[in-house]
């Protein structure tokens, strides 16, 4: 079994995760802070189903890294296709991360009432809303970088690009640090933000690259 067997299941997953994002209620997973015209809201909690979906793509994620990337495909060009990988690995990373890191609210606020909830919100500020808020930040834009940046380091591909087909590599000749892999992940995330201007900067369709893989030295090539 090679990556390119996890392909549907990754795409399947994904496309039902996008639309269950947009079919269920705004209750919030994860924690949220915020003040709105002068007044305090804070919202957190998670969801028993939400954890179950977590686990399972966190040992899916492991799996695929645990398994042979593959023969060395054909170059991959298309730009569109790495903006669709991008947005898949964005929701599956935080559908993996965000109702664990719920647990910690859920679990506070249990402690502070007495009385348990899955899911909660209030408009009184407590103790420990400011560094569980940011933790969870930090600890969402960590994970969302070594998310992206492990498989490359390694030669796999990551989940939303195992499902659009292709893996992004070094360059032959090329030796890719987990430290330079993280800073091309994190400008990888500048040019989602500016995606219209991708194809137009450094592209080279024939080797798989566009400016991002010309600083860094890595392409995009096809599963086999």
């Amino acid at each position: 079994m090679t990556a390119i067997h996890f392909r549907w299941v990754f795409l399947a997953i994904g496309l039902g995760l996008f639309i269950e994002s947009y079919a269920t209620d705004s209750r919030t997973i994860g924690a949220s802070a915020e003040w709105v015209n002068g007044n305090y809201r804070f919202a957190g909690g998670t969801d028993p189903w939400a954890l179950v979906i977590a686990v399972g793509l966190i040992g899916l994620y492991i799996l695929l890294m645990c398994t042979a990337a593959g023969d060395m495909g054909q170059p991959v060009p298309g730009v569109f296709r790495r903006f669709v990988a991008f947005s898949i690995d964005f929701v599956l990373a935080m559908m993996a991360m965000v109702p664990i890191l719920g647990i910690v609210p859920t679990l506070m606020e249990w402690r502070r009432t007495g009385e348990f909830a899955w899911n909660f919100e209030r408009e009184i500020f407590a103790a420990y809303d400011g560094w569980v808020s940011g933790i969870g930040v930090f600890v969402v834009f960590a994970g969302l970088a070594f998310y992206n940046a492990w498989p490359i380091v390694h030669g796999k591909p990551s989940p939303g690009s195992c499902a659009m087909g292709y893996r992004v590599v070094a360059d032959e000749g090329v030796t890719l640090s987990m430290r330079k892999v993280l800073l091309r992940t994190l400008l990888g995330f500048i040019s989602v933000c500016t995606a219209y201007l991708a194809p137009f900067i450094f592209r080279d369709k024939k080797k798989g690259k566009f400016w991002l893989d010309q600083v860094f030295g890595t392409h995009a090539e096809g599963l086999v």
